[in-house]
Parts: C-alpha cells; structure tokens; sequence
C-alpha cells in the first residue's frame, strides 16, 4: 500500500498544478443535476424563495463557495451554494465561478406543469429567468440543507441583461429547478454523465400566442381620442365595447412608448389594416393607447398582443 502524497508525479511540463497523486485525486468536478418533477415549488411574486429539505429538496449537503474559483469544496457531493453578505431572506445575485467563468450556483429552472422555459419581458425581449442558489452568512462547508422552519438556503431569480450581467427579476409560477453538485475525483460514481442531463429534451422553448381585443365602433372616435383598452371609451367621448379573444385574457400593453414601437409582437389593425406604431398608433400607457384617425360608427379596429 503507498499512501498517495508520497507519488510525484513526474512531467515535462513543469507548469502542471498537481505536484502529486494525491492533489490529482482531489480535483473537484461540478455537475448539473438531473430534473425531478417532485423538485418544485410555488413562487408569487417574488425575487427569491427560501428552499428547504423536507418539502424542496432532499436532505444533503452544501458545498459552500469561498471566492472565485472556490477553494475548499471538500465536501463530496455537496449541493453548490454562494454565502450571502448576511442572513437569507433578501434577493441577491451572489454568485461564485469556477476557473474558466462558469457559475457553479447559476442553476435553470422551468415552469412545473408545461416545462416551459421562465422568462421575464426585458424592454420588448424575452429573457430567460435562471436561479442562483444561496445560503446564509458564515454557514460552514457541509453543513446539512436546512429543514422547513430553519432553512439556511434560498434562490434568487435573475435574468442576464443584454451587458451581461445578472439582474434581479420576481417571477409568479410553480417552478422545477435543479442544483449543482461537486464531486471528488477519487468519490465519484463509477459511471457519471460528464454534462448531468440533456436540457434541450426537457425543457420547451415558451410559446408566444397572440391575445386580441376586437372593438366594433358604436360611437365615433375623434384623431387622437385616448383610448382605455379595458372599457374601449374613448376620452373624448367615442365608444366600443371590446371582445377578448381569448375570452377571459388580460390586454396590456408595456410599460414604456420605447417597448411598444419597437416589439413587432403588438399590433393595432383599423378595418383590417395594420397601423403604424408610433405615428398611426401612439402608446399612451399601459392600459390606453390612441388611433391618429377619426373612427365611425362599424369601423372595427383590433389591439393585438403577445400572451408573456
């Protein structure tokens, strides 16, 4: 028997960072875990959710990530998780990566009964919401995964913004999502897929279908009128009762003039023909918008928008 510090390992290249056997042996590989249709849970609203190991995950480990690339991780199989400047309980986007830039707490998540990807309407573009998993302050390398009641583990919601970087967004959904765990080189299984799982067979790219509300005009539209999408009055006295289809949904339109104009998924049509955004059609708000020509009484005009 020859104990693993004692062999050298002898190379050309000089430059190597294992000296030894033993360091070989304690590389440190982090996978993507596979999904779990029981790994779930309910979000409302918010930027971050606490994670438990009776309810979210089960019980295990945290191998807890000290700086960029992490320099402990001696916990086999330990679920990746970046410490927060404090307590859990604020969304952060806290994070630590390996060597090469990868983030070892960034992990997908995707809608729980559609498997649809998350996203989150950024300016007129869909991004997709991803979750960085965290644990309190001055938790300990291995420390067990907290149960329900004494959770030391949450997840924050970002997107990555067009710069790059991570940015906070609160999402409404029941979610799946999965961890990253690290292996030892001399722990790990016999037979382990170097990837953790095939993404693309097992999340949907979300479908974006239209919605549409139809209004029948039965009192003229002076140029202009601002018009309230959920009532079809008109401000200056022009009426229309609108038809959703379909029937139940809820028309808006964004937040900012910019994100109408410049996203060809909203569309304002008058007797079937297509207006121009910005100089036929202008955004008022999110609830109204105006039509820079009078409408009669039997003109139809639509309001149509993307299902986000």
């Amino acid at each position: 028997m020859i104990n693993a510090r004692q062999v050298n390992i002898l190379r050309a290249n000089t430059a190597g960072v294992h000296a030894t056997l033993d360091l070989f042996l304690a590389r440190k590989r982090v996978l993507t875990m596979p999904w779990s249709e029981v790994q779930s849970i309910a979000v409302a609203a918010v930027q971050f959710k606490l994670i438990d190991s009776t309810t979210h995950l089960p019980a295990g480990k945290l191998a807890v990530l000290n700086a960029s690339p992490p320099t402990t991780l001696a916990t086999n199989a330990g679920i990746c998780a970046a410490p927060l400047v404090g307590a859990i309980g604020t969304a952060a986007i806290t994070n630590h990566a390996d060597s090469l830039g990868n983030i070892l707490n960034l992990v997908p998540i995707r809608d729980a009964e559609t498997h649809d990807e998350i996203t989150v309407n950024v300016g007129g573009a869909e991004r997709t919401v991803f979750a960085l998993v965290q644990c309190a302050n001055a938790v300990a390398e291995g420390t067990d995964i907290g149960a329900a009641a004494s959770e030391n583990t949450q997840l924050s919601f970002v997107y990555i913004a067009a710069d790059g970087t991570l940015t906070l967004t609160a999402i409404t959904a029941t979610i799946e999502f999965v961890v990253n765990k690290v292996y030892i080189e001399s722990q790990q299984p016999d037979v382990m897929m170097a990837s953790g799982r095939a993404e693309e067979m097992v999340v949907e790219s979300k479908a974006i279908t239209p919605l549409v509300s139809q209004f029948v005009v039965t009192t003229a539209y002076a140029s202009g009128e601002v018009i309230a999408i959920a009532t079809g009055n008109g401000a200056g006295g022009g009426r229309a009762t609108p038809a959703i289809i379909p029937s139940g949904s809820t028309i808006a339109l964004p937040a900012a003039a910019v994100a109408f104009n410049n996203n060809n998924l909203y569309r304002v049509r008058l007797n079937g023909m297509q207006l121009i955004r910005g100089t036929e059609v202008e955004w008022e708000s999110a609830s109204a918008f105006s039509v820079n020509s009078a409408m009669d009484v039997g003109d139809v005009f639509e309001l149509e928008v993307p299902n986000l």
